[in-house]
């Protein structure tokens, strides 16, 4: 028997009364605390396609018999230690999980690992570190969580069919997955939306800057012609991998076309305010049981700071909405995914206000 990670029932999310609105729950999602580190992070290196390599960071509960298996999976510009990562795999730590965070390509500890840029689409990752955690852990139920772009990445990955899920992956849950990358692409662009533009531009050229210090003969691309994220898309991400134009591969790698044939439980929460990941890419999707997605009125790009506590006596909403999710993912394992208790989020999406 689980020991139960949340024992109360997940209530509606109302934005904090100091912050509200999309762009304001954001930043505090940002900029409140979390935790700096997390003590004895063991790494494993997972091959993939192209001789590179991902760092794959495994943390263990003090607990003797572990309860299950969290991975993780960051953001744009992000890496396993960004805040959120720590913060949340430390929720599960404290509550007997095992947790992976994975670096996609070249980020964090895998810099130097990886000549390939990571992307939206780069689901053929997701299959190594899964099989890796596998063997390292057969006895033990996993689920995935994966942060806005790599949220995409693994929506993509479920819903392709040509890749085999371990036998011990029971669900996965997406956190602002920009679904459709042309709608949120032109988001971005918006005048309003440049500060958040400028934030990921800059995270990018950075990322290349490191593969040029690394490798002396990574290709070269015209980073003084990106001024937004598009951009790179169009001067880098596109040509880098194959693809005739950055809306080719917003085309190719939009998770929203993968969603009929996802067979496992998947959960995707999103935000109506998200400032550059549009309400409009979750409506009218393609119907599956296997799927729900959950709209709350607020709640900003993966900030979600509520007015009231949760159980766990902290604003952070979304942390235990995770962890509320992963819980019963893993008490059902897919058998019986539609019970009347999983309509409390669903509520909380037409209520909150």
């Amino acid at each position: 028997m689980l020991t139960p990670l949340t024992t109360e029932p997940l209530l509606p999310f109302s934005p904090a009364r100091w912050a509200p609105g999309g762009d304001l729950q954001t930043l505090a999602g940002y900029l409140l605390p979390s935790p700096t580190q997390l003590s004895n992070t063991k790494l494993h290196y997972v091959p993939v396609s192209d001789e590179d390599r991902l760092a794959l960071c495994e943390n263990l509960p003090s607990t003797q018999s572990a309860q299950g298996i969290l991975l993780l999976l960051h953001g744009l510009g992000g890496h396993a230690d960004s805040p959120y990562m720590l913060r949340i795999a430390a929720r599960f730590l404290a509550q007997g999980w095992i947790t992976f965070r994975l670096n996609h390509r070249g980020a964090g500890q895998g810099r130097g690992l990886a000549r390939r840029l990571y992307h939206a689409g780069m689901s053929e990752d997701l299959g190594p570190v899964l099989q890796r955690i596998f063997e390292l852990r057969p006895d033990l139920p996993i689920v995935v969580s994966g942060f806005s772009l790599n949220g995409n990445m693994l929506l993509k990955y479920l819903g392709e069919g040509w890749q085999t899920p371990p036998t011990n992956l029971c669900g996965a849950i997406a956190l602002c997955p920009p679904i459709d990358l042309a709608l949120s692409s032109h988001a971005m662009r918006r005048k309003k939306n440049r500060l958040y533009d400028l934030r990921f531009v800059g995270l990018l050229k950075r990322a290349m800057q490191e593969r040029y210090a690394d490798f002396s003969d990574f290709p070269p691309y015209p980073l003084s012609e990106v001024a937004t994220v598009y951009d790179f898309d169009q001067r880098v991400t596109a040509p880098h991998h194959g693809f005739l134009s950055a809306e080719d591969y917003y085309e190719q790698c939009g998770a929203q076309q993968f969603l009929p044939k996802v067979s496992l439980p998947t959960i995707i929460i999103a935000s109506a305010d998200d400032p550059f990941i549009p309400k409009q890419s979750f409506l009218n999707l393609p119907r599956n049981e296997l799927i729900k997605v959950f709209l709350t009125h607020s709640g900003g790009h993966m900030g979600f700071v509520a007015r009231n506590k949760t159980a766990w006596g902290d604003f952070r909403w979304m942390d235990y909405a995770i962890a509320w999710w992963a819980e019963r993912l893993v008490q059902e394992e897919g058998s019986s995914f539609i019970k009347p208790e999983s309509q409390v989020l669903e509520a909380a999406a037409s209520q909150d206000g």
